[in-house]
């Protein structure tokens, strides 16, 4: 494996401590986007493992940028969600800003992917085990898609989001 996403992989677990995903220690849902992300290259694993550490700890940008480089700190930034309580504030700013990326930029586009693994986690995670969060998904699955989908950039994650939220997979690949 590489040594990068060794690292990266080990600075997360490291940041992350004791935080928990459901029951599960929280690294279990860092390595399950990962291995979505896998297709995609390195770097792409590198901001799965990553892709919460400014969101849920206190790990800076400049900490991530010296420690991974500023492809991999800006693609974590990009996926970040503003600390404001309500939900539906933080999706739609979030939102807002995923769909001004530009795919042919390396870190847009590798934050692009990884929001779209992150959120296929959550999904099949939450369809088995969390009715409530599942439900949550749908609800915002239209906004999500608006923001993050771009054609031909892993249509078969998007395929399979969607066949899981709404049981059409072929209609995702219109927009």
């Amino acid at each position: 494996m590489d040594s990068r996403y060794l690292a990266a992989q080990a600075f997360a677990k490291d940041r992350h401590g004791d935080q928990k995903y459901g029951e599960l220690p929280y690294a279990v849902h860092l390595n399950t986007v990962a291995k979505l992300a896998q297709p995609f290259g390195v770097d792409a694993m590198i901001v799965a493992q990553l892709h919460d550490v400014i969101e849920d700890t206190d790990t800076s940008f400049n900490e991530l940028a010296d420690c991974f480089g500023f492809t991999i700190a800006d693609a974590v930034n990009y996926v970040t969600d503003v600390k404001l309580e309500d939900r539906a504030k933080r999706k739609l700013e979030i939102n807002q800003r995923l769909a001004a990326l530009n795919v042919e930029e390396d870190a847009a586009r590798l934050a692009l992917i990884v929001k779209v693994c992150d959120r296929l986690s959550n999904v099949r995670s939450s369809s088995t085990s969390s009715p409530r969060h599942y439900k949550m998904y749908q609800h915002e699955h239209s906004a999500f898609k608006e923001a993050v989908y771009r054609p031909g950039l892993c249509d078969d994650l998007w395929i399979e989001l969607n066949a899981l939220i709404i049981g059409q997979p072929e209609a995702m690949l219109c927009k």
